[in-house]
């Protein structure tokens, strides 16, 4: 008889992860595919056709359940996608219940850093504290909060937005309407627009003929900073301050026993390096000393998202 799975998807702006996990966080069947979002109608009906190209590979596997990671805000007790900064969904959209009346099968959605920190909690550091935050930090900056052993939602499933802190009165403009937010300073996709906005004050960087030949990213910044490029040092040292001074704060306020990090911006070591002493050593003395670091997560990166979804499908699906 085959193992019983649920299906977890994992939603981005950019590609959509469909995985038949187990209830030990084996993935037993795996594909990814391009997320087209043209409209909102267009971006729905990419999840649905990618679910329904997946279901076909399934075989003998009978999946108990779905479970929807998605960027953006949602509500999980409805199962409704709300909004999206980075996807075309401006108004509340019942995705559990256009995908449950699809397939036949109990669905349930949550924002996917929220998915990822119960993937942590069930699999990763919650194997061994109760009391943790979950940094992701790739095109955006958020947060998952897990404490005495439960994930802090919020009144409105919003907690853990650290990229909407502000830790720079006069720094640069952010999309929420704000100015000096950590997220255009320190995340992957602020770090560039950054390039594009103090590129003219720093003509002879190397970053501009680099530019030409490929697409930058967040690593490059570092590498130029080590080279001693200006422009490079400017974006890469701003970012260390900013996420040192909000992970100082979330210390602070929340007195953590571990931050464990994920996303693309860290993935290399460079930024969580240069800010780890500053959050090690700059908190109050009660928190420094019950906070015992900064560690990389355990979980696969390229697969957090996808187990975190699969959490969400496990307790609706009865299993543990």
């Amino acid at each position: 008889m085959p193992e019983p799975v649920v299906i977890g998807v994992d939603v981005g702006a950019t590609k959509i992860l469909v995985g038949a996990i187990t209830s030990a966080g084996n993935i037993l069947l795996s594909r990814r595919f391009k997320m087209r979002h043209e409209t909102t109608a267009v971006t729905i009906q990419s999840i649905q056709n990618a679910l329904e190209i997946f279901m076909q590979d399934l075989d003998e596997l009978a999946p108990l359940a779905i479970g929807i990671g998605l960027v953006g805000q949602t509500d999980p007790n409805t199962g409704t996608w709300l909004e999206a900064m980075n996807l075309p969904i401006k108004s509340p959209v019942p995705l559990a219940e256009q995908v449950r009346a699809r397939f036949g099968l109990p669905v349930t959605l949550d924002n996917d850093v929220h998915a990822a920190t119960l993937a942590e909690m069930r699999w990763g550091m919650g194997k061994e504290s109760t009391d943790f935050i979950y940094l992701n930090v790739g095109t955006g900056i958020s947060a998952g909060l897990a404490f005495d052993g439960q994930l802090l939602r919020g009144t409105q499933n919003y907690a853990g937005e650290l990229g909407h802190m502000v830790v720079q009165p006069d720094g640069p403009p952010c999309p929420c309407g704000r100015r000096g937010c950590l997220e255009p300073i320190a995340s992957g996709g602020g770090m560039l627009a950054r390039l594009q906005e103090l590129g003219m004050d720093y003509p002879d960087s190397a970053l501009h003929a680099l530019a030409q030949v490929e697409p930058l990213t967040a690593h490059q910044i570092f590498l130029a900073a080590d080279a001693g490029d200006p422009l490079a040092s400017k974006i890469s040292n701003d970012a260390v301050e900013a996420l040192s001074v909000a992970l100082t704060n979330l210390v602070n306020l929340l007195n953590p026993e571990w931050i464990v990090y994920g996303g693309g911006t860290l993935s290399d070591g460079w930024l969580i390096e240069h800010v780890r002493g500053k959050v090690e050593s700059q908190p109050l003395y009660m928190t420094r000393k019950s906070f015992k670091g900064i560690l990389p997560s355990r979980l696969n990166p390229e697969q957090v998202g996808l187990l975190g979804a699969a959490c969400l499908a496990l307790d609706i699906g009865g299993m543990t």
